[in-house]
């Protein structure tokens, strides 16, 4: 059985503050009297649910056409059911409670995806995030990790990520921060399909527009 975890892109979706809003554009319409239906998409790379390169923060990693496609297939996919409320902080502590050697990515289930609908001003601003430890934990110390999976819009949270310079993307993405590979974020995932399921396999597939920082991804799991 698979289970879609990509939300649909649409104008009205909640969108990380300043952010340009998505826009659909008729071309062409048949009720104009055109011979078929045609639109272009204005849409900005970190609307929805999306993967983030390490080109996101570091010029000189890679662009989401040079990431081999292997990166976007996880075997071992862990789902870590760890609530957090507005602004709170995911630790090292938090993830030290599992085994996590053989995961190839983790899915962080915060429930904060609840707020999505219920509250989505303060989903768009006032989500939780990853703490600098816990990021250097994920990418030092779990060698088979390739990406990181959360239900809320960034890795980390809004205000520390303005006022810091984002360290906790540089900790995750960029060669100045670890000799170790690079390790994916997918941001702004519905991840509440996957509770009370075993989980088995996740494909996380992205538009590949060259030269792009990030890109919306099809995020499916396969799950028993």
């Amino acid at each position: 059985m698979y289970l879609e975890l990509s939300y649909i892109i649409k104008k009205s979706a909640p969108i990380y503050p300043n952010n340009p809003a998505e826009r659909l554009e008729p071309i062409l319409r048949q009720d104009n009297g055109d011979v078929c239906n045609v639109s272009m998409i204005h849409h900005f790379t970190h609307n929805g649910t999306h993967l983030d390169t390490p080109f996101h923060h570091d010029p000189k990693g890679e662009k989401i056409e040079t990431i081999p496609l292997e990166k976007f297939i996880y075997e071992h996919p862990v789902l870590l059911n760890i609530p957090k409320k507005y602004c709170e902080e995911i630790t090292d502590g938090d993830l030290k409670k599992y085994d996590l050697q053989q995961a190839d990515a983790l899915l962080i289930r915060t429930g904060f995806d609840e707020l999505r609908i219920q509250d989505p001003v303060g989903y768009s601003v006032m989500f939780p995030g990853v703490s600098m430890a816990a990021a250097k934990y994920m990418r030092e110390e779990l060698p088979a990790l390739k990406s990181v999976i959360i239900d809320f819009m960034s890795i980390e949270k809004y205000l520390d990520g303005n006022r810091q310079g984002y360290p906790v993307h540089h900790q995750l993405l960029c060669m100045s921060t670890s000799s170790r590979r690079p390790v994916l974020i997918i941001e702004d995932a519905n991840l509440k399909p996957l509770v009370g399921k075993n989980l088995k396999r996740i494909f996380a597939l992205p538009m590949r527009f060259e030269g792009t920082d990030g890109a919306p991804v099809g995020l499916v799991a396969e799950v028993d």
